[in-house]
């Protein structure tokens, strides 16, 4: 018998404010602590390449005209200049004082999504495995190792993904939200990795790069790679650049 867990899904997380489900009082002071919290993470004892912070300039109406998927990569190294610009205004924090404020939208400003970069083709960046950390706007060194087109076919079910030269990986730590919406709070977490998905796709546009987000993944294997449970945090959205 054919189930339906999608439509299931989507019915029953309909009403945040249905009975059983989580409470939102109106006056924020009645709220929890930790829904005031931004959480991050971190990797304290792990080696920081710091990203360098440039301006840019380009036309937004040109660019989203001009704004396709494109997968015929040659594994051009990319610099860390442009690696920290398509993390920077994709993902990255664009606070002002002391109001936080991300490149996204965040349902309740919760932020649940981490990053991570897969470096295949090495420049002033050197392969190997990174997560985004946005408060330092530094990548964290999880470990630097060769990545071989085989070594990418084992991630990616589509050829020209082994091309690429660079994959980023986006991924959703479920409690963040789910702690203040309950259920709901996983529709916020797909809203916002389509958002930031489209910033990574304008940004690419903008610095002339090859981009294009990819669903033929082994999830699996990419979160053995990062090291993360599939549970509690997991991988949602995948893209290949070059």
């Amino acid at each position: 018998m054919y189930i339906d867990f999608s439509g299931l899904f989507h019915l029953s997380s309909k009403d945040r404010m249905a009975q059983g489900r989580v409470k939102i009082q109106l006056d924020q002071s009645q709220w929890p602590s930790e829904w005031k919290v931004i959480e991050y993470k971190d990797y304290p004892r792990f080696e920081k390449l710091a990203l360098p912070v440039q301006h840019h300039e380009a036309d937004l109406f040109r660019t989203m005209e001009n704004r396709i998927s494109r997968r015929d990569f040659i594994r051009r190294p990319l610099p860390k200049s442009e690696i920290s610009a398509l993390l920077k205004f994709s993902c990255g924090s664009m606070q002002k004082g002391s109001v936080p404020h991300r490149a996204q939208p965040s349902g309740g400003a919760r932020y649940p999504i981490e990053a991570y970069a897969l470096v295949f083709a090495p420049s002033d960046v050197p392969a190997g495995v990174y997560h985004y950390n946005i408060k330092e706007h530094a990548l964290d060194v999880l470990w630097t190792r060769e990545f071989t087109r085989e070594d990418v076919a084992t991630l990616f079910t589509y050829p020209w993904a082994k091309n690429a030269s660079m994959a980023l990986i986006f991924s959703g730590v479920f409690r963040r939200n789910q702690i203040k919406y309950g259920e709901r709070g996983y529709r916020q977490i797909l809203i916002e990795t389509g958002a930031i998905v489209q910033n990574a796709y304008l940004v690419a546009q903008a610095l002339n790069m090859q981009c294009c987000a990819i669903d033929g993944v082994r999830e699996a294997e990419i979160e053995q790679l990062l090291d993360i449970d599939g549970i509690s945090e997991s991988v949602i959205c995948s893209m290949v650049f070059g």
